[in-house]
């Protein structure tokens, strides 16, 4: 069965129901594009292939488990011990008629051990659950500056009190931790993005909130804000890239790394034997 089709030509605006893989497939330029562009070449981006696993397939259950956690045992399906024989292929065959995720068992009872420790919280439970939510609805909005469609996806949009929700699988919560995960990930850069985006649908964006949860018992979760000067650098980072990602799609020149022959650099802790050469070294080396 073909996954239905996000129209080339979509108009600017917040659409309900468009399926996962459909968004991503379809047009607009996301943050996790842009980020490729930033952290690694516009051909990584251009050429990249969306790959499916289990973990992708945990990480969606949990999302679903902490978004919805009163319809998450109706969305989910709880399937064999493994992946492998007749009984994983029947349930698999089950779960597309139905229009199921299928996990392992072991991954469904891990996922509502992440729902019920999340859910614990009181504060998140409320947020999660309560008010105006608008849940994973696509937006799409023309950048000013460069005329490029955009698109983002936020996990939770509570309307009644202008705030974003972004749920974060980790290997650790802890502060420090998640710190280095908004910087290796670009959390910064997403949350200026989705931010700009969506007020520039016309919502009210008062507060952009991190759940971060561990992916392991004991399941530990913290709740995180960014401040504005790493958002600001995020935003920054954005901006830079998508002049490129303009230029690339217009030209339909997506270049890797720099052409020609290249001389390396390396850090002063590379030189162990000999004592590593200094600024004026290199200057007249150059």
């Amino acid at each position: 069965m073909n996954a239905p089709l996000v129209r080339a030509d979509i108009q600017p605006g917040i659409y309900e129901n468009i399926p996962n893989e459909a968004y991503h497939s379809g047009p607009g330029i996301s943050k996790s594009g842009l980020w490729k562009i930033h952290t690694s070449t516009p051909a990584h981006f251009k050429f990249a292939e969306r790959k499916e696993s289990k973990a992708f397939d945990f990480g969606e259950a949990a999302h679903l488990a902490i978004l919805q956690p009163e319809d998450f045992e109706t969305m989910v399906y709880r399937g064999p011990d493994d992946r492998r024989g007749n009984r994983w292929k029947d349930a698999q065959e089950f779960c597309e008629i139905e229009g199921k995720l299928l996990l392992t068992s072991g991954d469904f009872d891990a996922v509502l051990a992440i729902r019920d420790a999340v859910h614990a919280d009181a504060w998140i439970n409320s947020i999660v659950t309560g008010g105006e939510r608008q849940i994973e609805a696509s937006g799409y909005w023309t950048d000013p500056e460069t005329g490029v469609l955009c698109r983002c996806r936020p996990d939770l949009y509570r309307r009644d009190l202008g705030v974003i929700i972004d749920v974060k699988s980790t290997a650790s919560a802890a502060p420090a931790d998640f710190a280095k995960s908004v910087v290796n990930y670009g959390y910064h850069a997403q949350e200026a993005f989705y931010t700009d985006g969506w007020r520039a649908l016309g919502n009210t964006v008062d507060a952009f909130v991190f759940i971060a949860f561990e992916k392991d018992s004991p399941y530990a979760k913290a709740v995180y804000e960014l401040p504005p000067s790493i958002v600001q650098e995020g935003r920054e980072i954005i901006r830079k890239a998508l002049p490129v990602f303009d230029q690339c799609q217009k030209t339909g020149d997506w270049p890797g790394y720099a052409d020609g022959v290249q001389e390396l650099s390396f850090p002063r802790w590379a030189y162990t034997m000999i004592e590593a050469p200094g600024a004026l070294d290199q200057e007249i080396a150059a």
